[in-house]
């Protein structure tokens, strides 16, 4: 019976991992906060933006490219000083959507599985969230991610990549603010504009009642299981 019973528990487990949800774009609408998230780093603007969020007292989550953790691992391990979140943002920069390989499978799952051994040796982070470069989120990057215990977050709201001046970016993110929003920033430098009112769009945020948490806060996420690297 004993035998019987673990059995049943070791399927059970199997299918809540197998329909558990894997995708996310937002935070729940009922709950008031909100998450900052910075891709492709870490890079040069980084410092800086760790700078910002320490005078503000503001966790965020870095989708950090393994690829760069290994080309400045001082900068990485800086952000996991400062208590940030980490998440993977797989190792180098493809484009899954553009991709026209036929071993796009094997591709993600490469770069999945180099950017988590990676980040586990250079900074000691088991990641468990992660967030493919371009938001890509086709049923089969998700099955990939899913199979190595990760989440994908994609985001609510994120333009500082766009040609627009710094007063326009400023008052679009601004008008995005709501329950549950995630917000998708960059920490390099081709981004710089973002850095010109992060501080003023914190104390926006706060201003109407937010409160700033990481991803895992805001989606209430835990590490599912680990898996071999």
């Amino acid at each position: 019976m004993k035998k019987i019973n673990t059995v049943f528990t070791i399927i059970c487990l199997f299918a809540c991992f197998s329909n558990a949800k894997t995708f996310y774009a937002n935070g729940y609408p009922e709950v008031k906060k909100v998450a900052l998230t910075f891709d492709d780093g870490p890079g040069k603007a980084t410092k800086r933006v760790l700078e910002i969020l320490k005078e503000k007292n503001v966790k965020a989550t870095f989708f950090m490219l393994g690829i760069r953790v290994e080309s400045d691992t001082e900068t990485a391990k800086k952000v996991v000083a400062d208590d940030h979140e980490i998440g993977s943002h797989t190792y180098e920069h493809v484009n899954f959507y553009s991709y026209k390989v036929d071993d796009k499978i094997r591709k993600m799952e490469r770069g999945i599985l180099q950017a988590k051994k990676i980040i586990k040796d250079k900074l000691g982070v088991d990641t468990y969230l992660m967030r493919f470069p371009y938001g890509y989120s086709k049923p089969e990057g998700l099955e990939v991610a899913q199979k190595q215990g990760y989440y994908v977050i994609n985001w609510s709201f994120g333009m500082d990549w766009e040609n627009v001046s710094a007063q326009e970016m400023h008052i679009k993110y601004k008008q995005a603010i709501k329950n549950g929003a995630i917000f998708l920033m960059h920490d390099l430098p081709k981004n710089d504009k973002i850095l010109s009112f992060l501080g003023d769009f914190i104390d926006e945020i706060r201003a109407e009642g937010y409160e700033i948490v990481t991803v895992s806060e805001l989606l209430n996420l835990k590490q599912k299981y680990q898996t071999e690297i």
